[in-house]
């Protein structure tokens, strides 16, 4: 997946942010940024949260009593996939990038398969310590133990994967907010989260690394130049990119009521 000339990777990265505010970020990249790449880190979600699939049931998905009492928020992202409780304890990746001949995914007509194998490879390197890593259906895992989850959005020759890694996690908290889906990976086998899910902490990675590592495969492995930006600065670019455009802006990442 080597590259030729350098291209431009601007990266922002943030630590202890709404997550419904990091979401709303991406899909204003996503689709006011449309020419550029960019790579959207944050380090640990400001406020304990759940985080729905743009076509995921309250009701199916999340114990709404217990989360209500956990004084949980409740959101609502602009892509597909599943279910994820997260908080100061979870790490996000975001890469929001243009297919074609000189890019991660060279089909310039992709799809969530072709994607999925790129980002595989992506990760691969920066999980590499264990010797375990796999992508396991729409998962990154280690053996059978998944650590990351993902979902993705593919438009005009675009697309936005975006990746919750679990780095630790309050195993009573995931477990009394979120029922088990009705539809699960075939490799969970029936499992309950803490037998499903393992923490990226106990496998000896730091945090800081983690991000680190990310950027270094990006640079490494497919030639990006990585321009830093700051995560206002990153607001404003699109904000700015909608003014000239004179087009609405697309943001459909929502914060729920629970009595929604």
């Amino acid at each position: 997946m080597a590259r030729g000339a350098s291209r431009a990777l601007y990266h922002v990265h943030a630590r202890s942010v709404d997550i419904a505010r990091f979401l709303r970020l991406e899909e204003g990249l996503l689709r006011h940024r449309a020419s550029e790449d960019w790579l959207t880190t944050l380090d640990g979600a400001a406020r304990r949260a759940v985080v729905l699939g743009v076509s995921g049931a309250v009701e199916r998905l999340v114990d709404a009593r217990e989360a209500r009492r956990r004084d949980v928020k409740l959101v609502r992202r602009f892509t597909g996939g599943g279910t994820i409780a997260c908080d100061g304890d979870t790490l996000f990746v975001g890469m929001t990038m243009n297919a074609g001949d000189d890019a991660m995914v060279r089909e310039r007509e992709t799809h969530p398969r072709r994607v999925m194998a790129a980002t595989g490879e992506v990760y691969a390197r920066v999980f590499d310590k264990c010797g375990t890593f796999a992508l396991r259906e729409n998962d990154y895992a280690f053996g059978t133990r998944k650590f990351g989850g993902n979902a993705q959005a593919i438009t005009r020759g675009r697309f936005l994967h975006h990746t919750s890694f679990l780095y630790d996690y309050d195993e009573d908290a995931m477990a009394a907010t979120l029922k088990t889906p009705e539809r699960a990976p075939a490799y969970r086998n029936g499992r309950a989260h803490g037998d499903f899910v393992t923490r990226l902490r106990d496998r000896g990675y730091e945090r800081d690394e983690i991000f680190e590592r990310v950027r270094g495969t990006m640079r490494g492995m497919l030639g990006y130049e990585i321009v830093d930006v700051a995560l206002e600065d990153a607001e404003r670019m699109v904000d700015d990119a909608v003014t000239r455009s004179g087009v609405a802006r697309w943001d459909t990442t929502k914060v729920l009521s629970w009595d929604d």
